[in-house]
């Protein structure tokens, strides 16, 4: 299955993509990769609440996929990952299936460690 996806996707999936809804903001913002996107804007179109759409632009960011330019998100003016990203929607759009099924293929452990990246800790 995961041999339809190109070594390099696979790599960028296994580096920035946790979950098939982190895969999708990434892929609307792309769409539109002029327009600064806020949280309100994220969860209106994804019909998701805005705390869990500000998680996902802020799990973005902290992958350096996006920035804050303070009015909102944007992809940084030289991204180079827009390439990798046009191949990876149109992979997306064609063979859907294959890449949910390697977003959740990927190790738990790894997954866990992301995510644990952004949990807040008393101190």
């Amino acid at each position: 299955m995961s041999g339809e996806i190109p070594d390099d996707i696979r790599e960028f999936i296994r580096r920035y993509i946790s979950s098939v809804s982190l895969l999708e903001v990434l892929l609307l913002m792309k769409r539109d990769s002029t327009k600064a996107w806020r949280a309100e804007d994220i969860s209106s179109e994804m019909r998701t609440n805005v705390s869990y759409a500000s998680s996902q632009l802020a799990e973005l960011a902290a992958a350096k996929l996006i920035v804050n330019n303070g009015g909102g998100y944007e992809f940084p003016a030289d991204s180079k990952q827009m390439e990798i990203l046009n191949r990876l929607e149109e992979l997306y759009a064609n063979r859907r299936s294959s890449v949910i099924g390697f977003i959740y293929s990927q190790p738990i452990d790894s997954i866990r460690d992301f995510a644990n990246a952004f949990k807040i800790k008393k101190d």
